[in-house]
């Protein structure tokens, strides 16, 4: 290769370095603009809106390419046949209309969903190797989900009609609760639709009563919890595509101020701390005060996580759960086979 050539390769190699970063730089401000706003909702500065709150963590991990506009008339569309089936069905009295509506939409196979309720997927329920699977906008577009997208829309949707539904948490699970006409809370399970009493979620999802008395789980959100939540999974977002970093480390810790039994925060918090911490320490000149600091709050997180009596349920156990849930449904003939 002569010098020019050489020289040419260069330009173009540094052109396109270039355009990299600067690309990476525009990503991780859509995630910073992101969080302002999420933190904006949770100081009081601005309302609280659920979906707004879901789709600001979903643009940022698409790098600000989903149009919200096009999402808020994928609800709203949606809502008119939620409305129309309250109208056909003649509940509007009833306070629980929307929630029925809602999970009579997602679940049973009728003209309104075009005869094709929101399922479960298992390829990959947990996110593990591609985050979007927890995303609403995915659910929306393929009508398969898990028990992150599936609870959201939930929500989502039967608050866009006036209901009421709260995000409530089991381990490794979310699911719904909402007070029904008798003035007692209801269980909303959309990953297997059902209505599970409190004792069947504490035995199925090993929830301990160490953990029933902290209020770790089974406890519905409040608004502000609903947020710190999502704001959680703008943070889960980022760590997919630039792992652990002080950005993450500023959002988990701002959340956990409004959702201090947040057990995925706490976790957060205290893995990216022990990263930090590796990652000053292989530093040929470590800072001291940084790493002292570090270790310090990373001790203290540990003892949050000790202290609230946490045990988590293995992904695996969680896993054949489901799947017991839908051998069972397929020996009563209400879906196919379930693959292994």
């Amino acid at each position: 290769m002569n010098k020019i050539a050489k020289i040419v390769l260069l330009i173009v190699l540094s052109f396109g370095a270039s355009e990299s970063i600067a690309q990476q730089a525009d990503i991780k401000n859509t995630y910073h603009q992101a969080y302002q706003e999420q933190l904006r909702m949770l100081t009081g500065q601005q309302h609280i809106v659920f979906k707004r709150a879901v789709f600001l963590t979903e643009n940022a991990y698409y790098a600000g390419t989903l149009n919200y506009q096009a999402f808020c008339q994928d609800i709203s569309n949606i809502s008119v046949q939620l409305k129309a089936m309250i109208k056909a069905r003649g509940v509007e009295k009833y306070k629980t209309a929307p929630n029925w509506a809602t999970f009579s939409f997602m679940t049973d196979t009728i003209p309104a969903n075009n005869f094709k309720p929101f399922t479960y997927d298992f390829d990959d329920f947990t996110g593990s190797k591609d985050w979007s699977k927890m995303f609403v906008t995915k659910l929306l577009k393929t009508h398969s989900g898990n028990c992150h997208s599936l609870p959201y829309l939930y929500k989502i949707l039967c608050e866009e009609i006036g209901g009421t539904a709260y995000l409530a948490f089991a381990p490794n699970h979310c699911y719904i609760k909402h007070v029904g006409e008798n003035g007692q809370w209801t269980n909303v399970e959309l990953t297997n639709p059902s209505f599970p009493q409190d004792q069947q979620i504490i035995k199925e999802m090993y929830v301990t009563v160490e953990e029933i008395k902290q209020n770790i789980y089974m406890v519905p959100l409040t608004p502000k919890q609903t947020i710190a939540n999502a704001m959680c999974d703008l943070a889960e977002g980022y760590k997919a595509k630039y792992g652990y970093d002080k950005f993450f480390l500023t959002v988990v810790s701002t959340a956990l101020k409004y959702y201090p039994k947040s057990m995925p925060l706490i976790q957060h918090k205290a893995n990216c701390l022990l990263t930090m911490i590796k990652t000053e320490q292989k530093k040929p000149r470590p800072d001291t005060q940084v790493l002292l600091a570090d270790i310090a709050m990373h001790k203290q997180t540990m003892k949050a996580i000790n202290g609230l009596g946490y045990k988590d349920m293995p992904v695996e156990l969680y896993k054949e759960w489901v799947r017991s849930v839908e051998k069972e449904k397929q020996k009563r003939g209400l879906i196919k086979s379930v693959s292994n």
